[in-house]
């Protein structure tokens, strides 16, 4: 079980172990999947979660998977299930248990997985981490944040090490710190609740800490500095900011925040970039609209941008709020 995670430095006799017995409760757990039929003879499905709305009322979608990461997805779900079952005192247990139900956009599973986890360790800032990433995806964004705070009070004092991939680059290279994507992603958070100076704060911490000297960090907060500047009026401070990122940067994986950055700069036009472009993209082409005043355009892209992902992006979810309230 070469790809199944276990964070916390175990033994390999450990690892081995754990393998084994969830090779065979996986082979069990595939049997009665099988057998899984009501008396009709019809197949039994699980109960799908309630359909999940984006911030302006859109329903949230599955991806559209290929069947070959499907069935990678589910099968790494039935792993992180069956260590569980025989490793239930382990925090990695109900660490991997939840993030492999995420993978599969079983949010509201996912999170109830971190919580139990919680209560058997309730000062993990692990559980904490993944558990308000969860929360945010499910646009629970006040308890996210209370989660992301919490998390990064009980990182401080601790020796920052990696955090694992759960779906790894090309490279298989770790990029993030557990301390930096708590900023990160406490910061991100922080925008759909219009709070532009903590989305700026945490973007600038994320980028603190010797793990986390890379293009691909630069690149991404870079991005969400130089928004949170411009919604805060902070214009030539942006400008001198997002002038410093260089061109021809070597990147492991954030390759659309770094066209996003190079549009920003004026190194790209609209016209190169969309036919290719992405949320992310789009978001920072919406955003140079908005900025100019060109509302209509802004707000039509940014429905454009949640129509075209299956499960939103709620900064352009909370821009288009935003307007719609202060609309009369």
């Amino acid at each position: 079980m070469t790809y199944m995670i276990m964070e916390g430095g175990p033994m390999k006799t450990r690892l081995s172990i754990l393998g084994i017995i969830a090779s065979f409760c996986i082979s069990i757990i595939s049997c009665a999947q099988g057998n899984d039929t009501a008396d009709d003879g019809t197949a039994i499905t699980e109960t799908a979660e309630p359909p999940r709305m984006t911030l302006i009322g859109t329903p949230l979608r599955e991806p559209a998977w290929s069947p070959e990461v499907k069935a990678r997805l589910e099968k790494d779900l039935l792993i992180a299930e069956a260590v569980m079952e025989v490793a239930p005192e382990r925090e990695d247990s109900y660490i991997w248990l939840g993030r492999r139900l995420g993978y599969l956009t079983r949010w509201s599973e996912a999170i109830e997985v971190f919580t139990q986890g919680l209560e058997t360790f309730p000062d993990s800032y692990k559980l904490l981490r993944f558990r308000g990433r969860h929360l945010a995806r499910y646009r629970e964004f006040d308890r996210a944040i209370t989660d992301y705070k919490r998390a990064a009070e009980l990182v401080e004092d601790k020796q920052d090490s990696y955090e694992p991939d759960g779906i790894i680059n090309a490279r298989h290279q770790y990029l993030g710190s557990y301390r930096s994507n708590m900023h990160y992603y406490l910061g991100q958070t922080s925008w759909a609740v219009g709070d532009f100076q903590a989305t700026l704060q945490g973007m600038e911490r994320s980028s603190r800490g010797p793990l986390v000297q890379h293009a691909d960090r630069l690149v991404a907060t870079t991005y969400w500095r130089y928004l949170a500047l411009r919604k805060l009026g902070r214009h030539d401070e942006a400008r001198a900011l997002i002038r410093k990122v260089p061109q021809n940067l070597e990147l492991v994986e954030n390759f659309t925040y770094y066209k996003g950055v190079l549009f920003l700069q004026g190194t790209y036009t609209k016209e190169e970039l969309m036919p290719e472009a992405d949320s992310i993209i789009k978001f920072a082409i919406s955003m140079d609209h908005h900025f100019r005043g060109e509302q209509e355009t802004a707000e039509m892209m940014w429905q454009e941008i949640i129509e075209g992902s299956a499960q939103g992006f709620w900064p352009a979810e909370s821009e288009l709020l935003a307007t719609r309230k202060e609309t009369p």
